[in-house]
C-alpha cells in the first residue's frame, strides 16, 4: 500500500522522505524510496509502506516512530505533547 499514489518525486525523496500513512492510526508511515534508474540516469521514486515496531507509532512532528503516549495521533496527524513544569 502506498501514500496517495505510488509515485513520489525527487523533491519528496530529498526533502520530505517520510509521511504518515493515512488510515493506520499512526502505526505505519510511507518512505519515498528509489524505484528504478533509467538508461538516461533518471531515477524514479515510489512510496513504500513501513510499519512501526510494537509499542510505537509514527510521530510526524519528529519524523520517527515514537513511544505510544508520547504524542497524540488525531485525524492522522501526530500532535506532540508539550510538557510544562510549574
Amino acid at each position: 500500500m502506498y501514500y496517495n499514489s505510488a509515485i513520489c518525486s525527487k523533491y519528496e525523496h530529498d526533502v520530505i522522505r517520510l509521511r504518515l500513512m493515512h488510515g493506520t492510526n499512526c502505526t505505519s508511515f510511507c518512505q519515498c524510496a528509489p524505484f528504478a534508474t533509467l538508461a538516461d540516469g533518471t531515477v524514479t521514486y515510489y512510496w513504500a509502506r513501513q510499519n512501526c515496531g510494537p509499542g510505537t507509532a509514527f510521530d510526524s512532528s519528529i519524523g520517527v516512530c515514537n513511544h505510544v503516549g508520547a504524542f497524540v495521533c488525531e485525524g492522522n496527524i501526530a500532535l506532540a505533547y508539550v510538557i510544562t513544569t510549574t
